[in-house]
């Protein structure tokens, strides 16, 4: 098997540590207990039960960036709050703009990936970010952790109206790096966005165990 000469990245769960969101979704539910009136824990654990449900609905749309980006996180705190009672339209955006305000200070990278990409970037390794997500979003997590320079392409799903593992979205992070599938890696944590995607798209798949809620679908590729 030949050197791989560049390097592609899943963002959330990868570079990105992923285990602030349900802190945030704890620290929001508090907040708006006190303003509703409301139980702290049932909230919460509504928001949750809400977000797998309609994420079930509009998820694809949502990577695809054919639905608002806003619309998701209001619909699933509008259900949430429903469900203890608060039924006030205006509650579920108050909710969403606190839910925003709250985490865009809560986004963190894992210790090691500055390291990573600093030590690529000093042996000249072209390097690409391919990520599902909402434009917006996505790209306010790079600069909220400083790493929005730190990839030769950046590819968000939001943006391309396609999402991993479908293989165009590879195919345009290849297309911007110059590089043949075979002689690059994609690294990622979910086992069937980023090993199966990368794997039907051509790449070598690095599969890292570091979130802790990765896929755990009986159909999911099995990394190598």
């Amino acid at each position: 098997m030949s050197p791989a000469r560049s390097v592609c990245f899943d963002l959330d769960g990868t570079l990105l540590r992923d285990d602030h969101v349900d802190g945030v979704v704890r620290a929001v539910s508090e907040r708006l207990a006190d303003r509703f009136g409301v139980d702290a824990e049932a909230l919460a654990a509504a928001n949750e039960t809400a977000w797998w449900e309609y994420w079930t609905e509009v998820g694809d749309a949502w990577m695809r960036g054919q639905i608002e980006p806003e619309s998701l996180p209001t619909e699933v705190w509008r259900r949430a709050l429903a469900t203890v009672g608060v039924t006030d339209a205006a509650a579920a955006v108050e909710a969403h703009a606190l839910h925003t305000s709250t985490e865009s200070t809560a986004f963190r990278l894992y210790d090691e990936s500055a390291e990573v990409l600093r030590w690529l970037s000093e042996r000249g390794v072209p390097t690409a970010l391919i990520t599902n997500g909402p434009s917006g979003l996505q790209r306010a997590k790079l600069l909220a952790t400083g790493i929005e320079d730190a990839f030769d392409v950046v590819i968000v799903s939001g943006e391309h109206g396609v999402h991993k593992p479908d293989p165009a979205i590879f195919a345009l992070a290849l297309s911007g790096l110059g590089s043949a599938a075979s002689e690059t890696l994609h690294v990622g944590d979910n086992l069937v966005a980023d090993v199966g995607g990368a794997r039907g798209a051509g790449l070598r798949p690095v599969w890292i165990d570091v979130a802790p809620r990765r896929s755990s679908r009986p159909s999911a590729p099995r990394p190598s």
